[in-house]
């Protein structure tokens, strides 16, 4: 081999150390770009998510959920919300900051907490006390409305975010600022109060500075308000009691929208009376799943029954005496994986089945009887945020209990 004249030779040795140096630096520029570009991509997302909130401004967990699609284990039990008197009812509010629960015991109040478990409000109907009001069940709107089924009147109470009263739906096409409206016949004065006394079957209401007035109250035959929950659609979905008629309204969300006074639902309905196929008997939740079936917690039949979207007849489940079984069914809740969470009164435990799959499957339950962390006595309804924050009235243990995914 000839070297050039004042270069020295480079021995063979050395050659794959070069070699070796350069395809380190190929490696770490390819590294480097392929941080840059995770990056990019990261940047990209956030920036997708700041333009759409910008655009239209959402809740985060309408944005974008974070409950994780294939968690398929029992939740892991957190802390408790004591400060409740025997609690029926939970709900969210739509940017889960809010925790809604109705008393049935106590002052039978209205109570929201923040999610550390701090009080908020306590609120309640106008011209009621604790012994005539009975609030039970409870849901709210995509608005932030809060709606809640009062056993004792028979009427569903409706409330603003802060606890304000709004108005009342008392029978299946009429609320109380319609039947008042009607019966002075002329438009409502801009600041009113008014309220539904079942005791002496009358609707009070008081304009601002003047005395109170009362009507008597409008005769209901199909009326007996029990469960309610808000569709997927924003349909409202109320458990109806009627002697003989147990079974399930729909509210079409837009009807729900329209200005109350104006009120004149187009109300669906299915379920009767009964023991068999299709039949009720004190349903006390109904929730749908992302295809739109109907899924009814089945109470004094210790089962599920589920409806198609075109409202036919399925089937049920739940019932019998294996490990999936169901003592007495309560409130229900879906979550974002089609697994529906079933609050089991006399079990004392909630249970959890996939209905994504062609023939409903149990998962698992959590939870025992007790009065322990971890525990329930008499649970009466669940409800899940998209964060996997699970969310158990537990009714003789005077709390709200709370897990996590």
């Amino acid at each position: 081999m000839t070297v050039p004249e004042n270069q020295e030779p480079v021995s063979p040795s050395a050659l794959p150390e070069q070699e070796l140096n350069l395809e380190k630096e190929e490696r770490k520029r390819r590294t480097i770009l392929l941080i840059l570009l995770v990056l990019l991509s990261l940047l990209c997302c956030v920036g997708y998510f700041i333009v759409r909130y910008m655009v239209k401004p959402q809740p985060i967990t309408q944005i974008m959920p974070i409950i994780n699609q294939a968690v398929s284990y029992p939740p892991t039990y957190k802390f408790a919300i004591l400060g409740v008197d025997k609690p029926l009812g939970v709900a969210l509010s739509p940017d889960g900051q809010r925790i809604y629960v109705t008393e049935s015991g106590g002052e039978r109040l209205i109570k929201m907490f923040d999610r550390q478990g701090k009080l908020l409000n306590s609120f309640a109907p106008p011209g009621t006390n604790k012994s005539n009001r009975s609030p039970t069940y409870i849901a709210i709107d995509s608005g932030g409305r809060v709606f809640v089924t009062d056993l004792y009147n028979g009427i569903i109470d409706i409330f603003d975010a802060d606890g304000n009263s709004l108005d009342a739906i008392i029978d299946q096409d009429m609320t109380l600022s319609k039947f008042v409206s009607s019966q002075i016949n002329a438009p409502l004065p801009a600041s009113l109060t008014y309220f539904y006394d079942n005791i002496r079957r009358q609707v009070f209401y008081q304009p601002l500075g003047q005395a109170t007035q009362s009507f008597p109250a409008p005769e209901r035959k199909e009326w007996a308000p029990l469960g309610v929950r808000f569709a997927k659609n924003g349909d409202l979905l109320v458990t109806n009691l009627v002697a003989g008629k147990h079974g399930v309204l729909i509210f079409p969300a837009a009807d729900i929208q329209t200005p109350m006074d104006k009120f004149n639902p187009q109300v669906r309905q299915f379920g009767a009376e009964g023991q068999g196929s299709g039949q009720l008997s004190f349903p006390n939740s109904a929730v749908t799943d992302s295809k739109g079936n109907y899924f009814v917690a089945d109470g004094n039949n210790a089962r599920v029954s589920f409806w198609t979207a075109d409202l036919m007849y399925r089937s049920f489940f739940g019932f019998g005496s294996a490990e999936s079984a169901l003592n007495l069914p309560r409130g229900m809740w879906m979550d974002p994986r089609n697994h529906l969470h079933v609050a089991d009164a006399v079990g004392s435990v909630v249970r959890v089945y996939d209905v994504s799959v062609p023939e409903p499957a149990f998962l698992y339950d959590f939870g025992l009887i007790g009065n322990s962390d971890g525990q329930f006595s008499y649970p009466n309804d669940v409800c899940v945020d998209n964060f996997g924050t699970v969310y158990i009235a537990d009714r003789e243990n005077n709390r709200i209990s709370i897990w996590s995914y």
